[in-house]
């Protein structure tokens, strides 16, 4: 994808199909923005998005736009914005809804292609009409519209702060999108406080147009952003999202994962909230990080901002044996390899601290380290190609000057060119907490806590796994004729649910391996077919009877014809007594088979279409839920992701004595896509896999 196609969407948010084609560069470079609504009232929105625009030190010309008024703050003021002169990049509309569609065609025919619209009171409040009239509005004419009802938009690089939100925003490498508007105000104050550097904030409102994919990929393109991060209650179109382009790391703030939670998050935006599971799957699968706090989202930001490991080994420095064993324990547990190799750790470090210090990893420079020491081992650190991480700790002492250390260390950092991550825990009181801002404002990852600090550098090892995954192709094949067969017919028959034989023959024919079975309408049939199949399952074969074990209809372990020819005569005899309304077809013969118990399912989710799920069955699926999703498509690749995410992945690897057979299972998660448009539900169940292979023993379709 091109950068110019990268800047740009239609009205869908996806590329081509013939519509117009809209620019995002406006809403970021502007040169002349128009605030449409701009007041002399100091208590107005209007007023304040005029003032942080020009506090904000924005170069481009600033046109104020007020019927009433002259000039406003030393700026020119305009009626309408059709009596502004010449070419308008970008608007911002800052007036009562019931005037928001007549300026949105007074734009319109301006020429005018980036709008950001404050007003609220739209379909937040049920106004959707309205709403709908904009997006009209917008797509006829070529224009990117944010909002409506958001805070507005912020981009250091070129000093535009075009907002209510607070004035003072310090520039950094993280753009920050932000589904709540309140949310993003009080975020703003915060990320100054704590010396975390934004390139852009932008608050979406009600999407009525540009969405987070736009945002996104506009993003992948510019050199300002190094992370993006999302605070997200739901999507307007999950299958469009689905389609977004991550070249980029991207955390996910993503709320409304209890009940009452999904629901406030809808009622808010209006957006659907959708399954969390879902949710969840769909940032693996398309390689975003979720962070389940604002905390953890900017911790995590502010380390994806620096240089990706070259390797696994990291080294730890410290003035304290405890926190250093504490951060080695925290290591461990997030899969972070320390370098181990004493006698060269001897070589390298000996010389930067006192004799009674210690050169292991951790390198404990002792409670005596100053900042030449710090300094001294960070050089280390730095410049050896053995170290592909260092993490520094440092606990206050008396003795000891923490914003010294900070300064020691930025200055050596610097001079190292900044090759490799490295991330400071400063633990103690005041003067360590001025040492940390000092770090954090020259993009240099500091901490209070050695755990949020390993949490962050663990984000960024995963992003490196992120980037260098293989990549998935898939391709949906249509649904095998043979199986479109046997759907229409239960169709013409008037049914949605297909009988045990149906679905094992739509099973086969999609590439589901199954066991050896038959379906059969008499005892010499039975007898016929049931060569070489012992032991073997029987089961009844009706429309009319749901639950079979309920009327005997279910019987497992047949081991010989004579064993087969009895239970076949008890099981129809007890049917006719308990049920003799049942319509009996017959009865199904499937050869039993041992192995490990997995489920595979597919359904259709509201917001993002079929979704497939793995895990193990039996007690595993129905009292631990332990299942992981995909959604459709995915090729072999990310089947064998979704495998290894299961918690208990390892039964798969061998238990009593059994193997799972993952090929025939990744296959079978390959094949049921191929129902994905013809289905509403599929659910395999068990899914016996051994060394051998996989086998479909049950499945259930409903159309």
């Amino acid at each position: 994808m091109s950068a110019e196609h990268n800047s740009s969407l239609n009205h869908n948010g996806n590329e081509g199909e013939g519509q117009i084609l809209k620019d995002l560069k406006g809403v970021f470079y502007p040169q002349r923005v128009a605030i449409i609504g701009a007041s002399a009232n100091p208590a107005k929105i209007g007023f304040q998005i005029l003032q942080n625009v020009i506090e904000a030190g924005f170069t481009g010309e600033i046109l104020p736009v007020n019927p009433k008024e002259e000039v406003i703050l030393g700026q020119k003021t305009y009626p309408t914005v059709q009596d502004i002169p010449g070419q308008i990049d970008l608007a911002v509309i800052a007036i009562p809804a019931k005037m928001v569609v007549s300026t949105m065609r007074d734009c319109a025919r301006k020429g005018i292609k980036n709008i950001s619209i404050i007003t609220s009171g739209f379909s937040e409040v049920g106004n959707k009409a309205e709403e709908d009239q904009i997006k009209q509005i917008a797509d006829e004419n070529g224009i990117a519209v944010l909002g409506p009802n958001t805070l507005g938009i912020v981009y250091t690089p070129s000093h535009l702060n075009a907002s209510f939100g607070p004035k003072s925003v310090l520039p950094g490498k993280i753009a920050f999108i932000s589904q709540s508007g309140a949310l993003a105000i009080a975020l703003m104050g915060w990320t100054v406080m704590e010396k975390i550097g934004l390139a852009a904030l932008i608050n979406l409102g009600n999407k009525v147009d540009v969405e987070e994919r736009n945002l996104i990929e506009y993003f992948n393109n510019d050199s300002n952003v190094d992370v993006v991060v999302i605070y997200m209650e739901g999507l307007k179109n999950g299958q469009d999202f689905l389609k977004t382009a991550i070249k980029k790391p991207v955390v996910v703030l993503k709320v409304g994962r209890s009940r009452r939670g999904a629901k406030a998050a809808a009622s808010h935006t209006g957006s659907l909230a959708g399954s969390d599971g879902i949710y969840d799957a769909v940032f693996r699968q398309m390689g975003m990080l979720r962070a389940d706090t604002f905390t953890e989202a900017f911790n995590w930001s502010r380390t994806l901002s620096l240089p990706r490991p070259k390797g696994r080994d990291a080294v730890i420095i410290t003035n304290g044996g405890g926190i250093g064993v504490f951060a080695t324990d925290e290591c461990e547990a997030a899969g972070i390899a320390l370098l181990d190799d004493p006698a060269w750790l001897e070589e390298k470090f000996r010389s930067t601290m006192p004799d009674f210090g210690s050169t292991k990893n951790p390198i404990d420079i002792t409670g005596q380290g100053h900042g030449d020491q710090y300094s001294r081992a960070a050089r280390v650190a730095f410049m050896e190609d053995r170290i592909h991480t260092a993490i520094i700790l440092y606990c206050e002492t008396a003795v000891t000057d923490p914003l010294a250390i900070a300064k020691a260390l930025a200055a050596e950092y610097d001079a190292s060119g900044r090759q490799k991550p490295f991330i400071v825990t400063m633990v103690g009181g005041g003067r360590s907490r001025e040492a940390l801002l000092y770090l954090n404002e020259r993009q240099i990852p500091a901490f209070g806590a050695v755990d949020e600090a390993v949490s962050a550098l663990k984000a960024l090892y995963s992003w490196k796994d992120i980037s260098v995954r293989p990549k998935d192709n898939p391709v949906v094949e249509p649904p095998p004729a043979e199986a479109l067969s046997i759907i229409e017919k239960v169709k013409a028959e008037g049914r949605t649910v297909l009988m045990e034989h149906e679905a094992r023959q739509v099973m086969q024919a999609c590439g589901v391996p199954t066991p050896r079975s038959a379906f059969v309408g008499s005892i010499e049939q039975a007898l016929k077919q049931a060569e070489g199949m012992y032991p073997l399952a029987m089961k009844i074969a009706s429309p009319d009877i749901v639950h079979k074990t309920d009327v005997g209809g279910v019987v497992l372990n047949i081991k010989t014809p004579e064993e087969l020819k009895e239970k076949y005569e008890r099981m129809m005899g007890n049917i006719a007594r308990i049920q003799p309304q049942a319509k009996l077809l017959g009865v199904n013969l499937v050869q039993m088979v041992q192995g490990i118990e997995c489920i595979v399912g597919m359904s259709r989710d509201a917001q993002f279409g079929p979704v497939v799920m793995f895990g193990l069955g039996g007690v595993f699926v129905e009292a631990l839920k332990d299942v992981s999703f995909r959604v459709v498509p995915f090729g072999p690749v990310e089947a064998a992701r979704l495998i290894q995410e299961i918690k208990s992945r390892k039964i798969l690897d061998g238990f009593r004595g059994m193997k799972a057979h993952k090929e025939s299972i990744i296959q079978t998660l390959c094949a049921v896509q191929k129902l994905s448009s013809v289905v509403k539900e599929v659910d395999i169940n068990p899914l016996v896999s051994n060394q051998e292979g996989s086998f479909a023993v049950d499945a259930r379709i409903i159309l």
